[in-house]
Parts: C-alpha cells; structure tokens; sequence
C-alpha cells in the first residue's frame, strides 16, 4: 500500500512538472514588447511586422502604442495596423482596431502627425463606421491641416464625398501572413512660412 501511495505522489509530481514546462513557452507578445522599445530601426521593424502576423489582440495594442508616438515606426506601424483592421470580421457590429484609432485621431495631445497617420489608417482599413470621426477631424481647420486633409483623403475612400479615392494599399494585399509589410509615402510636414523661405 506504501508503495503504491509514494508511485501516486510520483506520477502526480511528474504530471504537475510536464504541465507547468508545457505552460512555460516563451510568450513571444513579451519578446516583441522589448524589441519595439529598442533603439535599433530595423529590430523595431521586424517586430512590428510580427505584430502584424501574430494573432493575438495584445499585438494590435503594441501597435497601437508605435502609431501614437514612435516618430521612426509610426508609418509601419500604420500599415501593419490596416492588416489587423482588415482581418476583423464585417459580421462584428464593431471593429476594435478602428475604434482604437479613432481615439488616437481624437486625441489632443497626440501630434499632428500621428493623427494625421491614424486618419490614413482609417480610410485605408475602408470601415465606414470611422466616417463621423472622420468628418470631426476634417473640420479642425489650418492648425492641423496634416490632420485635416487625411481626414478629408479617408472621407473620399469611404464614399462619403462625390470625389472618389482608391486604396493605397489594394484590399488582399495584406490577407494571410505577409512576409513583407508594403512600403507607404510618408505624409508630407507641414510648409511654413519660415521653411518656405
């Protein structure tokens, strides 16, 4: 009987010991996490693209995160966030990734240019349900005119003025696992008077 008890308390440790290395991968959302924050470009790039691929919605808050305030990756992250918007279903009554950069666009605080970027991002991802947002944004007037002509660029990808506008990134583009992210234009800064002279 002893032995029997003590063969139990063995195959109960080697059980409890097999889940716990089997729970014990390495979360690759944490290893992305650092390489986003380090001071290497292309690091900061290739994480971002796996954001892009990785089918978690903590990826979507990373990327979230780089739109709203890393001034090298924010058009990367721009792209790799018109994939995500674009894998939600349209059987959802909401899109998160569309609401999350609404709130970015919204956001004061935040620079013209990143809002302005989260504007593209709107009209690329083609939810019509950004539209008031939208057309919030394109009433700002000349102090955030970045701001205001993507929201005017995106209002015209939705179908919401008689001018029409195509994608830049082509819908399919981005289905699936891409191995490349597709390079965007950066959105032109602002001419000043001092600049222009």
């Amino acid at each position: 009987m002893l032995r029997l008890s003590r063969l139990v308390v063995i195959f109960s440790a080697l059980a409890l010991l097999g889940g716990l290395l089997a729970g014990c991968g390495v979360d690759p959302m944490e290893r992305l996490g650092q390489e986003i924050e380090v001071p290497d470009v292309a690091v900061r790039e290739r994480a971002i693209h796996s954001l892009a691929n990785l089918a978690d919605s903590r990826a979507t808050e990373s990327l979230i995160e780089v739109l709203e305030s890393d001034e090298d990756m924010y058009d990367v992250a721009a792209v790799a966030l018109v994939k995500k918007g674009r894998e939600v279903s349209s059987r959802r009554p909401s899109n998160p990734v569309v609401e999350k950069i609404i709130e970015i666009l919204q956001k004061a605080h935040v620079g013209e240019p990143f809002r302005a970027r989260a504007a593209w991002v709107l009209g690329e991802i083609g939810d019509r349900t950004a539209i008031p947002a939208l057309k919030t944004a394109s009433g700002y007037g000349v102090a955030l005119s970045l701001v205001v002509d993507q929201a005017n660029y995106a209002l015209e990808k939705l179908g919401y003025t008689n001018k029409g506008r195509g994608y830049e990134i082509p819908l399919g583009t981005l289905a699936g696992s891409v191995e490349v992210l597709p390079q965007i234009e950066p959105i032109p800064p602002i001419e000043t008077e001092n600049s222009a002279a």
